[in-house]
């Protein structure tokens, strides 16, 4: 079933696919640095900064977005997740205090810096665990009553779909964390790894949300994959760790993924485009966000570019010493 494009629709998840894409590199500094603390030293840390400050900007840009495209959603989202909010805004200040305190306080402190960083990898994962249940809830609608604007997470988690998602995302980028980072793992293992979370994220995304676009699927199924299978080529290899690489792979594949659930959230119970504003005041709003968008990729890549060449002498050895 072919749908009509709303182009300020995919504008929308355009931000949103860079902003989660950004927000998963940080989710594989994560598992990298609980699993390989010392290799994380040398080839996660330098890139932490990066991450956390374009993330933070390009969530604000999305969320300010949203609010003018459907006006109904935050509200929704504010009063169903409040308590999540809540506590998601009480971790996000514990975690950028541990994240400071690891770069900066530990060198004068008796605190020991791995277990600094280790607090902040746990704490990241607490979060976006709670973002992807957030969005899974959207799609799904178990647990998130539309109309009372409450939220039960016991009637979320019960419905396995919902469980298998998360689930499936957090298997999925702790595999790409090894190809994003240029882990000194078996080279074989970031595909295995990627593909298991595929498959029980992608069966979990077909049992929650809208299927009548399910051919979408294979865009985004075909670019995750091709990653960690270019990664086992060593001519390729130095192709797909390149950051901005990665990433426009990933943001691709998010943006197609979530078109696919387009038009429908909550089960398909509820159209998208019934909530959309349609005043004077968001043309204005979506040629600003147009603007502001391009400025906002412009200031990425050269912060992105400024910041990896100033840390390109201490990467040179992830080639060629890969565990086969």
């Amino acid at each position: 079933m072919v749908q009509s494009v709303n182009i300020e629709v995919v504008l929308n998840l355009i931000i949103f696919s860079v902003f989660f894409t950004v927000a998963a590199t940080e989710l594989m500094a994560a598992s990298a640095i609980l699993f390989r603390y010392k290799e994380s030293e040398k080839k996660v840390f330098k890139f932490l900064l990066p991450i956390w400050e374009i993330t933070g900007t390009f969530f604000v840009f999305y969320v300010v977005n949203l609010e003018g495209l459907a006006p109904d959603v935050l509200p929704l989202l504010a009063y169903s997740f409040i308590s999540y909010i809540l506590i998601f805004l009480i971790l996000y200040v514990l975690r950028n205090t541990v994240i400071v305190s690891a770069e900066n306080i530990w060198k004068n402190s008796k605190i020991n810096r791995r277990l600094l960083y280790s607090a902040y990898a746990v704490v990241t994962f607490v979060l976006g665990a709670m973002v992807v249940m957030i969005y899974a809830a959207f799609l799904g609608g178990h647990g998130l009553n539309y109309s009372a604007k409450t939220f039960s997470l016991f009637s979320f988690i019960k419905f396995l779909p919902d469980d298998g998602f998360v689930i499936g995302i957090a298997v999925l980028f702790f595999g790409l964390g090894a190809v994003f980072y240029g882990l000194n793992v078996n080279r074989f293992l970031p595909l295995a790894v990627t593909a298991a979370g595929m498959i029980i994220a992608g069966i979990s995304l077909f049992e929650l949300g809208d299927s009548n676009n399910i051919t979408l699927f294979a865009i985004p199924a075909i670019l995750t994959l091709l990653l960690p299978l270019l990664w086992i080529i060593p001519k390729t290899k130095p192709l797909v760790e390149k950051k901005l690489v990665f990433q426009g792979f990933i943001a691709i594949s998010v943006f197609f993924l979530a078109y696919s659930q387009y038009p429908y959230l909550l089960g398909k119970t509820l159209l998208v485009t019934s909530i959309l504003n349609d005043n004077a005041m968001q043309t204005q709003m979506f040629y600003a966000t147009i603007i502001g968008g391009v400025i906002l990729l412009l200031l990425t890549y050269f912060f992105y570019d400024i910041y990896l060449e100033s840390n390109k002498g201490d990467s040179k050895e992830s080639s060629g010493d890969v565990q086969n």
